[in-house]
């Protein structure tokens, strides 16, 4: 059982984040989603959360949901109604991960990532595929990094916050709570909290609202 993990998701995330766990070398022993239920994915069962809730209490669990807001409040669900369940930090063989850096529980590094010295990564962030995350950065809880981000060092990005493909930020930027940011972005100034913004250099948009969905 200590190197057997359940992964909750189903979707592409959810095999990336297998691909992740094999590195690390855990078996994944089930996928968990009540819409799939009874299917299998990469030959392993699916299951529905009541099944996974009464089965695998005290299991290893990942919670490979993209979205970051719905992530958080699965992961908080398991929390509670799996007391003993443990939800390892998984990070690819293949990263670099600098000295005095902390990374929470139930965060997944993927394949080629760096992150630099001095660094933090909260609860059940997602840092994607070749993003640099350098010296001195703190991603709060539940946040995601996708794929080919680049920040400077001093960047701080706020709980919820998703950073959308190819975006750069700035050396010593804060970004605030439940922001998305567009693909391909350049943040050269702080942003606030609950908007959507994007360009180069990357400006507001609109309001967001907490929760709002962003991935399609």
């Amino acid at each position: 059982m200590t190197n057997d993990i359940v992964v909750v998701g189903s979707g592409g995330h959810a095999i990336s984040v297998t691909n992740v766990a094999l590195s690390c070398g855990y078996t994944v022993i089930s996928y968990v989603d009540d819409c799939q239920a009874g299917k299998k994915i990469l030959g392993t069962p699916v299951i529905t959360f009541e099944e996974c809730y009464s089965i695998y209490f005290s299991h290893n669990i990942c919670i490979a949901i993209g979205d970051n807001a719905v992530r958080e409040q699965v992961f908080k669900e398991y929390k509670v109604k799996m007391a003993s369940a443990k939800f390892p930090i998984l990070v690819h063989e293949s990263c670099v991960i600098g000295i005095n850096t902390h990374i929470d529980e139930g965060t997944v590094v993927m394949p080629l990532a760096n992150i630099g010295p001095n660094s933090t990564l909260g609860k059940c962030c997602i840092v994607n595929t070749s993003s640099s995350i350098d010296h001195d950065c703190k991603i709060d809880d539940f946040a995601s990094i996708a794929p080919g981000v680049i920040t400077g060092g001093i960047v701080s990005i706020g709980k919820r916050t998703a950073i959308s493909i190819g975006a750069t930020i700035k050396h010593d930027t804060s970004i605030g709570v439940d922001v998305v940011i567009g693909a391909n972005s350049y943040v050269d100034k702080n942003i606030g909290n609950c908007m959507v913004a994007y360009g180069s250099p990357c400006r507001k948009v609109r309001d967001r609202e907490i929760g709002e969905a962003y991935l399609t």
